[in-house]
């Protein structure tokens, strides 16, 4: 008989006998007490049985956010979420329906900052999904984004912190202005010059030097070292004004030539006519031989996949450049090509 004592103090017969809660059951009830209680443990936690829940505290539902930030040369808002979450795996965070970020195994707050472009509403939604990655829980919210109060792009200069000032009329420059080689830690000079000294270009030049420096720093480069900017003539030479010939977008101050990148706190130098290595097949990714030429191989190629400019002729594409990387900023045109060293391929409109 002595067997069965453990069931026999599981189940009490409370005839109104107080229960083991120290609470009277109603008379003729059966009281199921967890092994957990019986071995002198605590019953589970309000977490453990929590159901799935999850919020967005902040924004509030109609909040708006003007365009007043910079990212990839265009203005955007920049917009912090905040989000609460109880008893979810993985948190996703959509806009418009699109998933922008998830994060895994989420703490009970999390922040979040979205970078949104274009102005209106948009419809921000996290999404609770279970360890099988089944929706569980959601709140959504929208927001309204507005346009920057002053979008012209001096506005665009002083929102990146450029130091600059307008240089008058230059032909063939639509918006000449002078801009102080420096952006973020990186320093533009002209080759043959010891320091860096400021440039003339077409205001819409500066912003995308900004890009460049972004992914230059990443790279542990602090000097571009470049051999131009504002060259009023045609590709291959020529006067723009002769209506014979195509000009080049130097002519406009809408292009830069770089011919090589210093890396911070060294004196090495990555040098494209020394360092770049030509190659047939595809120039991006390419097939590095050594530091240098990966190097400049992955600037070149981030300067296209970025967008940062929209033509990108190297080393590869014929010999006008074998000793620098020619960018600028054609709309509608994104090129970066390859080709057999020593053959020029025929593409219409490209040159520097």
């Amino acid at each position: 008989m002595k067997r069965w004592a453990p069931l026999a103090a599981a189940l009490v017969l409370a005839c109104g006998e107080v229960s083991p809660s120290g609470l009277a059951e109603p008379e003729g009830s059966v009281a199921v007490i967890g092994r957990a209680a019986l071995d002198g443990g605590t019953p589970p936690d309000d977490a453990a049985r929590a159901e799935p829940d999850l919020a967005i505290e902040s924004p509030s539902d109609g909040a708006t956010f003007a365009r007043e930030g910079i990212d990839m040369g265009d203005w955007v808002a920049f917009v912090d979420v905040e989000l609460s979450a109880v008893a979810v795996a993985t948190v996703e965070l959509q806009v418009d329906g699109d998933p922008r970020t998830r994060i895994e195994s989420p703490g009970a707050a999390e922040t979040v900052t979205l970078t949104l472009r274009g102005n209106g509403p948009r419809t921000l939604t996290a999404l609770g999904l279970d360890e099988a990655g089944l929706e569980r829980t959601r709140d959504t919210v929208t927001i309204e984004v507005t346009p920057p109060d002053d979008g012209s792009c001096h506005a665009q200069l002083d929102a990146l912190g450029v130091e600059w000032e307008p240089a008058g009329p230059h032909q063939g420059i639509a918006d000449p202005v002078y801009v102080q080689p420096r952006f973020r830690s990186v320093s533009y000079r002209y080759v043959s010059r010891d320091e860096p000294s400021r440039m003339l270009m077409d205001c819409e030049l500066a912003p995308r030097l900004d890009q460049l420096a972004q992914v230059l720093e990443e790279l542990g480069i602090d000097e571009a070292i470049h051999i131009g900017v504002y060259n009023y003539r045609c590709i291959g030479g020529g006067d723009p004004d002769s209506g014979t010939c195509t000009p080049s977008q130097h002519a406009y101050a809408r292009a830069i030539d770089l011919w090589g990148f210093g890396l911070a706190g060294s004196d090495t130098e990555y040098v494209l006519e020394r360092d770049w290595v030509i190659t047939s097949g595809a120039t991006c990714p390419g097939t590095a031989t050594d530091e240098a030429d990966r190097v400049l191989h992955e600037i070149g190629c981030r300067m296209y996949e970025d967008g940062i400019f929209q033509t990108i002729l190297t080393p590869n594409y014929n010999d006008a450049h074998r000793n620098h990387f020619h960018v600028d900023m054609i709309e509608d045109r994104m090129f970066i090509e390859s080709s057999v060293a020593g053959v020029d391929p025929d593409v219409p409109g490209l040159g520097h």
